[in-house]
This record gives structure tokens, C-alpha cells and sequence, in this order.
């Protein structure tokens, strides 16, 4: 949001500056040094003339032609004035002092504004450079209006994340909730795709602006991606233990407003055994107008700080911003094979060394982190605190005793995903059902609140950073094995994926970094951010 003090039309400055140029230009010196002394005694006149009437105030016009205003900008914060008109103790303002805080103890709400600064400098600064094709659906980018000579906002733009730390089920629409400003303005939620929406929709607004253009087209795509990826909608419930993060968009406020109160509607806090709602509640949040302070923020961290040892660090379409510069270990599982003949015990347990590292590469060029990769027998201490380990299975069939399967549970319990893969087709073992059957029994380490199931194409696994329609492309659908699969097999615990096997072989891929199986990259991608933002320990 941005407000000027005093500000004339673009075009009104740029004729008043440059009509002494048009008038006095080389063309017009006709008569020598006669005609020219004219010239500068007449413009120092002018210029005499233009000095006074500044000085007198008699003409403010030309205070904007040799003095623009510097446009200053401002942000909504918290207003602690008006907290006390919710009547509940349970609000407070976060330690951020951006973020207004409602804390029932078994469930925990974020609400925090964000700014057009803040949405083009941290949270997509890689989609705000291009002007009016930027990918950043929510700001005009580095777009300049030039009727008004700035950049206006598009948006209203809220960040909610919500902690479910011991309640049942907990939900959010989006669609519900409304802002309300000292305008008397009422502003609704939008949705994101028109097929779902009940109202006005992000894709109904973008494309009403689109153009038939090729170039067009794909900024639309792009803008939509970011879109699906970030925007908050009424999904599947959030469980206990779990957590949900999003932005929330509103219509541009208008620059003369000063106080604004957020409400949600009907927010959900519990579902009978119909699994439909049957708890509700509403919120309101209270902000305030301010100048930013820009060399005070700093990029978005999502709150993780604040719920590292609650709920995890909540997953989301910002997560890119949120983990840039973050250090992520990647884990290796080493495992013993069965004594075959012929076999090479020394390197059939890792038959494609540079699949993980290829995939460490790719989350430091994508996301913008930094990555190490350790390799460790199952049962070594190194793994108690892996957030993300990958065990490749090769031709030679894996032998796991009953202490490292207890160690790989361990490392589910606290908050470490295991992802299970093959590095080779083979028939000297049935790799599919023995590793489900390993995962079965890593669940019975746990607690009887396991399910292995196929994992839906609506797990966060294929859409928390890079959407997917579900798995992608593999080398067994590459090489069309003849005992394909389409899914991938999930262990669920307490209701969370927190280990898959797959037949796929995308570690075959990973290894040969092949370009045009990007999205094998994407699921790898996909699968370390929900590990390290998503899982928390349940010892």
C-alpha cells in the first residue's frame, strides 16, 4: 500500500520541463551571438521569474516541476488499540510484531498483512522483474502506471497459517472470510480456479485480462501456478499434529485507508462422525495503517522458529522463499544384500551413486538452498535426526534384521520421511512386495494408527512446492515394464505420510539428469520441502 503527499499528472511535469528545450533548441538560433545573448537573457528571466514564485508560494505547480514528492509507502500492522474489542485473551500480537496471534492452546492462528514490497522482494522476487508480464499474480510487479507515475497495488494480500497442535480436525475457507476497512468497504475472499469458487476467483480475474497472445498465455500459466501453489482453499481437514499455510487474497485497498479489521467466518474446530463440520467459530483480526520499514524486514520465515518443536515448519506455495539459504542434510540408507553369486557386495546397495547427489543439485539451483548428503548403515546414530533419508534398492535383495528396522521407525518418529526407490529392475527378488512388506513392518514399530495405502494424487508430496497430477513419469513407464504401477505406496501415521515406496525408478532418472524427465525432479523436490516443513516428531 502507498500513499503520496502531493502528486500531479506525469504528463503535466514532463511538458513544463521540457518546453524550454523545444523553444530554445539549435534550430532557432538564427542571428548569431545577438539572437543567443536574447536567448539567455530570457531564460535567465524565466528562471528568475520561476525562483520567486517558489519562494512566494505563489505558484506550487512548479515546486512539483523541480521538487517531486518521494512517494512513501506503507503497510498494515497490527493494531493492539483494538484487540481488546475481540473480548478473548486468546489474541495477542505475535513476536514478529506483524502478525496478530489467536492461541487457543490446541490450535494456534497466524494473521499477518503482506505488503507489495514484501510479495516482490521476498516472497517471488524471481516473478516480479518482468513488468506487465510478471508471474507474480498478486502486485503489478515493476509495472509503473503511467496516468499515476507509481506502481498502485492490485491485491489485499494476508497470510494465515494455522497450527492444529491437539484438536480433532480443524478447516479454513478462504471464501468465508472478508475484510472489512473504516471506508465502509467490504471486501470477500477469493478463490482460486472458477470451477470451484462460489464468487469471484483468481482465474476469473486473470483471465478476463488475458490476452490471445502465445506470450500471454503463458504468463497466465504461470501466474496460475503460483496461484494454486500458495492460495489458501477449503481442502481436506487439518489434523492433529498437522499444519496449514497460505495466503489469503482481498481487492486492493484504497490508499485512504487507515484501520481494517479481517474477520473469518465460520472457521472449523470440528467434525461429527459424518466427518461434516459441526464446530464452528469467528475471528476477527485488527490492523492499522503505517509507514514501511523497509530495512527492517527481512524474508518471510513462515513462523518457523516460533513451532520448530509444535507443529513443524507449515507447508506451503512460499516455501521457496521460506528455505532459501537453509541447510538441508540429505540421508543415504547403506544396507546389507544377501550373499548371491556373482553378486558385488561392495556396490550393488548403491548401483546409481549419482542419483542423490543429482537431486541435492537440483534443490540448490531450484530453491536456493544449501545441501549435504550423508550415507549410513540404518541403525547409525547419524540418522536419529535425519528430516529426509532415501534407501535406493539395487538388483541384489536387501537384508534388514530386526534392529534396523526399529532404527527406521525411529527416524518416522522423529519427523524424518523415508523414501524408498529402486535403482534397478531385476528378477532376482519380488522388490515391489518386499518393500511394502518393510514398510508394514516399520509401521508395527509405531502404533496401531497405521495405514499403507497408495498415496492420493492430492498428498501434499505432489503439490506443496511444484504441482503434480499425480506421479510423474518413471523408468519402469520410460522402458514399459510390464509390471508398471501408477501409484506410489504410502505409510500413513496418525493420519500423515510419513514414508513411501515407489517402483518407479526415479532414482535412474535422478541419475542421469535427464532434462526432459524434470518432473521425477520436482516429486524429489516435492518430498524433501514436505519432510523438512511438514513432519514433527511424535516422541
Amino acid at each position: 500500500m502507498t500513499k503520496t503527499k502531493r502528486e500531479l499528472p506525469v504528463s503535466f511535469r514532463r511538458n513544463n520541463v521540457h518546453s524550454s528545450q523545444r523553444n530554445f533548441g539549435p534550430s532557432n538560433r538564427r542571428t548569431g551571438s545577438s539572437a543567443y545573448t536574447t536567448v539567455c537573457v530570457t531564460g535567465a528571466l524565466i528562471a528568475l521569474f520561476v525562483l520567486s514564485a517558489m519562494l512566494t508560494g505563489c505558484d506550487r505547480a512548479y515546486r512539483y516541476m523541480f521538487f517531486p514528492p518521494e512517494r512513501e509507502e506503507y503497510t498494515m500492522a497490527p493494531d493492539g488499540s483494538l484487540l481488546y474489542l475481540a473480548n478473548d485473551t486468546s489474541y495477542y500480537i505475535g513476536r514478529d510484531s506483524a502478525s496478530i496471534v489467536y492461541d487457543r492452546k490446541s490450535f494456534k492462528i497466524e494473521v499477518k498483512y503482506l505488503s507489495d514490497y514484501q510479495l516482490n522482494m521476498f516472497e517471488f522476487p524471481d516473478d516480479s522483474k518482468d513488468g506487465e508480464m510478471s508471474a507474480n499474480p498478486f502486485t503489478f510487479s515493476n509495472w509503473v502506471d503511467p496516468q499515476l507515475g507509481f506502481t498502485p497495488s492490485r491485491f489485499s494480500v494476508f497470510k494465515v497459517s494455522i497450527f492444529n497442535y491437539a484438536s480433532s480436525k480443524l478447516n479454513f475457507d478462504p471464501e468465508a472470510s472478508f475484510v472489512v476497512t473504516d471506508r465502509g468497504d467490504l471486501f470477500s475472499g477469493y478463490g482460486r480456479e472458477e470451477k470451484s469458487s462460489r464468487n469471484q476467483s483468481l482465474e476469473g480475474y486473470y483471465r478476463k485480462r488475458k490476452g490471445s497472445s502465445g506470450v500471454e498465455d503463458e504468463v497466465f500459466e504461470r501466474r496460475m501456478g503460483i496461484v494454486r501453489q500458495t492460495v489458501l482453499y477449503l481442502g481436506r481437514p487439518i489434523f492433529q499434529g498437522d499444519s496449514r499455510e497460505g495466503l489469503v487474497i482481498y481487492d486492493a485497498m484504497d490508499e485512504s485507508v487507515e484501520k481494517v479489521k479481517l474477520v473469518i467466518k465460520n472457521f472449523i474446530t470440528a467434525y461429527d462422525e459424518n466427518n461434516e463440520p459441526s464446530g464452528y467459530t469467528d475471528l476477527q483480526f485488527f490492523f492499522k495503517r503505517v509507514p514501511l520499514q523497509k530495512e527492517r524486514l527481512r524474508p518471510a520465515a513462515t513462523a518457523q522458529a516460533d513451532t520448530s518443536t509444535k507443529a513443524g515448519t507449515p507447508g506451503g506455495g512460499t516455501v521457496a522463499g521460506t528455505l532459501r539459504n537453509t541447510m538441508i542434510e540429505l540421508h543415504q540408507i547403506r544396507f546389507r544384500i544377501e550373499e548371491e553369486e556373482g553378486a558385488n557386495t561392495a556396490q550393488d546397495w548403491n548401483v546409481k551413486p549419482n542419483a542423490l547427489p543429482s537431486l541435492a543439485g537440483f534443490l540448490r539451483d531450484s530453491l536456493k538452498v544449501r545441501t549435504s548428503i550423508k550415507i549410513s548403515p540404518a541403525d547409525s546414530p547419524d540418522l536419529l535426526n535425519a528430516r529426509v533419508a532415501f534407501l535406493f534398492a539395487g538388483p541384489s535383495k536387501p537384508n534388514f534384521v530386526d534392529v534396523e528396522v526399529a532404527a527406521m521407525a525411529n527416524i518416522i518418529k522423529r519427523g524424518g520421511f523415508l523414501f524408498i526407490d529402486n535403482s534397478a529392475f531385476t528378477s532376482n527378488y519380488q522388490y515391489f512386495d518386499y518393500m511394502v512388506a518393510l514398510l508394514q513392518n516399520i509401521g508395527s514399530k509405531l502404533d496401531r494408527q497405521v495405514r499403507v495405502i497408495p498415496v492420493p494424487n492430492d498428498n501434499q508430496i505432489y503439490s506443496i512446492w511444484k504441482r503434480l497430477s499425480g506421479p510423474p513419469t518413471g523408468r519402469d513407464d520410460i522402458e514399459n515394464m510390464p509390471d508398471k504401477k501408477n501409484f506410489i505406496q504410502g505409510l500413513f501415521w496418525r493420519d500423515k505420510l510419513v514414508a513411501v515406496v515407489s517402483s518407479k525408478g526415479y532414482s535412474m532418472i535422478w541419475d542421469q539428469s535427464d532434462p526432459s524427465n524434470i518432473q521425477s525432479f520436482f516429486l524429489g523436490a516435492n518430498v524433501v520441502i514436505y519432510a523438512v516443513t511438514s513432519l514433527i516428531p511424535q516422541q
